[in-house]
């Protein structure tokens, strides 16, 4: 448990932290809510009119796995350099990682997140 010992007190004082950041600005911040604060803020344009249907949210979810699967795939870059090194070992964690990458990217494929309407 020594070894871990430095890693719980910094993760006890990056809570301790936080709850002392987030307790002070309430408690000091400012707290004059009036209609203007409080009224629905987009790209600077009052909303004249409330919009006619939902907008779709496919755009957003293709760019979201998109990121996903880009960060994966960088991901492989350092496992690929040091495979020597790891030999059969790495070679078992590569394969396992691209099947699991595989499966998720077959999972949205199947549930259509890829198509248009």
């Amino acid at each position: 448990m020594a070894p871990y010992l430095p890693i719980l007190i910094l993760m006890g004082l990056a809570f301790a932290f936080t709850l002392l950041v987030t307790m002070v600005t309430f408690i000091l911040g400012p707290k004059k809510p009036n209609a203007t604060k409080l009224s629905p803020y987009e790209c600077g344009i009052a909303e004249i009119t409330p919009p006619q249907r939902r907008f779709p949210v496919k755009y957003l979810v293709t760019g979201m796995l998109f990121i996903i699967f880009d960060i994966e795939a960088a991901s492989l870059l350092p496992l690929s350099i040091l495979m020597k090194r790891l030999g059969v070992t790495g070679l078992l964690e590569l394969v396992t990682f691209v099947a699991i990458l595989l499966i998720a990217f077959l999972y949205v494929w199947r549930k259509g997140a890829f198509t248009w309407e």
